[in-house]
């Protein structure tokens, strides 16, 4: 059995801190698996995990490592050199094989067709070996990620006082599986988070980090991307040239003399044979090749999806940027304390000295205004003064013109009456009343 972090998550009660006795990796046994004997993770080594009063406790006895990181090695693309010198033994190795049944068909295919159906052969193999080493280089991935990155004894979740002891916990993973895709990624997200403990930027730190990986894993099929095409490519060149054979054989026969046409069939027959050969090993070495090749990139992309999957179901819930311990708080309040005082103070001087230039402006402001109302008051009371002068005079002159203009018409009218009352005592009649005789003005009664 493994011990893996989908068996050791949520275990913690009266679990156990042991270390693998081949490659010294820290393991947290669960109660389950005392007296058991379990694989280790990281090297496949057997060992028996003992009770715990007969077990030793190593905890504490290890010295603190030094976080300065490692050398980051690629992931992805196997080393160049070491695949082409495989790619060129295993070539040899397969022709000289076929030497013994050199007499057959398969054998006549490979051994007697010309350069072409060796070259075809030599980048199958080729491509054959660096996906055999992404392979090796995938499980070596597979086996990293059962690496128990985030034991319960050091805390339920990571924070500015637990962050420190997780990160310590990866720098005592194995050389042999440290530098991998899902230790380097955490290891960098955790010291992110120590200096700058902000869940937001863990995330982006995470998401840009699974594209890139992403990239590099599309990327390093390029080479084998170019094989998969050259290969049909020279098997169609082997055909051009066993066709310009098989012509060449037609041109040069001399129907007249046997032996000639009978060196000219054989040249035909062994340009078509090269012709057609070369197109059916280039098409089937093509079809051959892939196959492995989905199969290894698609475990590749199953390794990067568990990857990015551990780390936003993992990684991100344990993150808390909110939590300070009361003592963390005190010590970073007193390393500060001088300089808050000194700051305080400061602050206080500034504040006294822009408030007695405000007060200074305010008075000098209300000195300005107070003057500009006097001066604005007095300027309005002479205004209003003015202005209820002339309206007096105004109406006075108004009124006094209607009365003398009444006082005509009612004379007017008088004058009229008494002129009718004239008229008709003349005639014998009785006179109109006339009250214009008895009012005068518009103002008398």
């Amino acid at each position: 059995m493994f011990l893996g972090l989908t068996e050791i998550v949520g275990k913690t009660l009266q679990a156990m801190l042991i270390n693998c006795p081949h490659c010294q990796t820290g393991l947290d046994i669960s109660p389950e698996h005392f007296g058991q004997t379990v694989s280790c993770p990281a090297c496949q080594g057997r060992l028996a995990v003992n009770p715990p009063e007969e077990a030793p406790a190593p905890t504490g006895t290890a010295p603190k490592p030094e976080r300065k990181g490692w050398q980051e090695k690629d992931h992805f693309n196997p080393n160049f050199g070491t695949a082409l010198g495989l790619a060129i033994g295993i070539t040899v190795l397969f022709l000289l094989a076929m030497v013994p049944i050199r007499h057959t068909t398969m054998g006549a295919i490979f051994l007697d067709r010309g350069w072409v159906n060796y070259a075809e052969t030599f980048l199958f193999f080729w491509g054959l070996c660096i996906l055999l080493m992404k392979w090796r280089m995938n499980q070596r991935q597979e086996r990293a990620a059962l690496l128990d990155l985030f034991p319960q004894r050091i805390g339920r979740e990571i924070n500015r006082s637990t962050v420190g002891g997780f990160i310590d916990n990866i720098y005592k993973v194995p050389p042999s599986l440290r530098d991998s895709i899902i230790v380097n990624r955490i290891r960098k997200a955790l010291e992110l988070f120590e200096a700058r403990p902000n869940n937001a930027e863990v995330a982006t730190f995470l998401s840009t980090q699974s594209d890139l990986d992403a990239n590099r894993s599309e990327g390093s099929y390029a080479l084998i991307k170019v094989f998969l095409w050259a290969i049909p490519i020279l098997g169609f060149i082997g055909t051009v040239i066993g066709l310009s054979v098989a012509v060449g054989s037609l041109a040069m026969g001399d129907s007249a003399d046997p032996e000639a046409l009978k060196s000219a069939i054989n040249s035909l027959t062994g340009g078509l044979g090269l012709a057609f050969d070369t197109t059916l090993l280039g098409l089937i070495l093509s079809i051959l090749l892939s196959f492995p090749m989905a199969a290894v990139r698609k475990r590749e992309d199953e390794t990067l999806t568990i990857i990015d999957a551990f780390c936003n179901e993992k990684v991100l819930p344990k993150l808390n940027d909110r939590h300070q311990s009361a003592a963390d708080g005190l010590l970073e309040q007193a390393d500060s304390i001088p300089g808050l005082v000194s700051s305080l103070a400061l602050a206080h001087e500034t504040f006294l000295t822009q408030l007695n230039e405000s007060t200074q402006q305010l008075k000098e402001s209300g000195r300005i205004l107070r003057e500009g109302l006097e001066a604005h008051r007095t300027t309005l009371e002479k205004s209003f003064t003015e202005a209820v002068t002339k309206l007096t005079d105004t109406s006075s002159g108004i009124f006094l013109k209607a009365d003398r203009e009444l006082n005509k018409t009612f004379e007017t009218i008088a004058s009229g009456i008494d002129v009718m009352n004239r008229a008709l005592r003349d005639l014998g009649e009785n006179p109109l009343p006339n009250p214009g005789a008895k009012k005068r003005g518009f103002f008398r009664r």
